[in-house]
């Protein structure tokens, strides 16, 4: 059976663990705490393990903690 193609949503909103990885935490905790925090916007979607982060906003975020040495 042919694995349905992802859409251009799918692709661009990363679940809490994708961004846990990209930022190089070993946990989603804190993470969570970001999203709590109001630092990184969430995407809550109506499943199970439904909050996403828009690559968009991540990207963003990180750009806001760039440091020149």
């Amino acid at each position: 059976m042919k694995k349905p193609s992802e859409t251009t949503a799918e692709k661009r909103l990363l679940t809490v663990s994708e961004v846990a990885k990209v930022l190089g935490y070993k946990s989603v905790n804190p993470v969570y705490k970001l999203i709590t925090d109001g630092e990184l916007p969430r995407v809550n979607l109506p499943v199970r393990g439904g909050t996403r982060v828009d690559e968009k906003d991540l990207d963003i975020f990180i750009e806001r903690r760039k440091r020149v040495a």
